[in-house]
């Protein structure tokens, strides 16, 4: 009985471990996904009511060129905040997505995750993800 019941766990065991390591390795993990200012220093979080930083997104998820007409659909904020594109530039392997941050009002916090679709006409190149914060002040 202990026997059998050993080799059923030892069974199901290397089951779901074989299952779990080829999920596992069938998804790749996404890339960290930073702001910049225009000193080049990093940030991993954009902040509310800034208009300074930029969306660091790698050229090759956007294709072999930087296409003339991109523009960002963004989700994931609480209602009225807001991400708009401004500029677009390059540096190295990089497109920067020059953007300004803003809220409503600033007497809620902000601490959410933007989802920021970045498109060619209506075609969507790549999403990236990257934190939003901004604390709450009295009016």
């Amino acid at each position: 009985m202990n026997k059998t019941l050993t080799a059923t766990l030892t069974a199901l065991t290397l089951a779901a471990s074989t299952a779990f390591i080829g999920t596992a390795s069938a998804v790749t993990p996404a890339a960290q996904t930073f702001a910049v200012d225009e000193e080049g220093m990093a940030y991993s979080t954009l902040y509310t009511e800034s208009s300074w930083l930029a969306v660091e997104v790698p050229m090759a998820s956007l294709g072999e060129s930087l296409p003339r007409d991109l523009s960002i659909v963004v989700d994931g904020l609480p209602e009225g905040t807001t991400i708009t594109l401004d500029d677009v530039t390059t540096r190295g392997e990089s497109v920067l997505l020059h953007v300004t941050v803003e809220r409503e009002s600033t007497t809620t916090f902000v601490n959410s995750v933007a989802n920021i679709g970045v498109k060619s006409g209506d075609t969507l190149l790549t999403t990236v993800s990257i934190p939003v914060m901004g604390a709450a002040t009295g009016e």
